[in-house]
């Protein structure tokens, strides 16, 4: 009965200051938050985060294993491998502006989460090879493949490659250039209250540009008729 008390207030603990750690750093960033603040809020001494996790790095990693977890569960339910691939492209894009706008339910935990991921590739720190290689890899093999598929190419071909960034880089523009749209355009309403409208906006534009790709380079190669 003791050792599981104790197991129970350890894992207790340990989530109490994952929670605390994500307040801190989306307030602040990574080289801002300290071990102490996150502490306080926490309600547990500065042993505790050496005991659970080693150090501030590595806290903030773990940070990042349960936003990929979370996500990865999120696209898991509703991204069937076997659907034709540009549905699984238009899941995709779903998935990723719900990712950064929240609004998936839009609880405090996931701003918090979306705050840090894109804090992080905004100013990223010293953390990022790993996540990259842990994280951010295995999502953008998952687009990789979807866009490869629609082009006839492998998913490690340059081609594929770029144009799975400008699916990317469609969704990105709405809350990176966020400030300079309100202000152009200050009658329009927010993003999540257009989501489904910018989902099929941003779907059908991609696949025309994929399926334009494919003919102009066909046009250059000789493989096919010009535009």
């Amino acid at each position: 009965m003791a050792q599981k008390a104790a197991e129970s207030a350890a894992g207790g603990t340990r989530e109490r200051l994952l929670d605390a750690a994500l307040e801190v750093f989306a307030e602040r960033g990574y080289e801002a938050a300290t071990i102490r603040e996150i502490c306080s809020r926490a309600g547990a001494n500065i042993a505790a985060v050496h005991y659970h996790f080693g150090d501030k790095r590595r806290l903030y990693e773990a940070i990042y294993g349960t936003l990929f977890e979370t996500l990865r569960r999120r696209r898991t339910d509703f991204l069937p491998p076997d659907a034709p691939p540009a549905e699984r492209l238009r899941v995709y894009i779903r998935a990723l502006f719900e990712e950064i706008f929240c609004c998936a339910g839009n609880t405090e935990r996931q701003v918090q989460l979306s705050t840090i991921y894109l804090t992080e590739m905004a100013s990223p720190s010293e953390v990022l090879d790993r996540i990259v290689t842990e994280h951010l890899e295995p999502d953008a093999r998952e687009l990789y493949s979807i866009v490869g598929e629609l082009m006839g190419r492998s998913p490690d071909d340059p081609h594929t490659i770029d144009c799975a960034a400008s699916v990317v880089g469609q969704v990105l523009y709405y809350h990176h250039a966020g400030p300079i749209i309100s202000r152009l355009h200050p009658d329009r309403p927010p993003v999540p209250e257009r989501l489904d409208q910018l989902i099929e906006h941003v779907w059908h534009f991609a696949l025309g540009g994929i399926e334009r790709s494919i003919t102009v380079e066909c046009s250059t190669t000789g493989g096919g008729a010009g535009p």
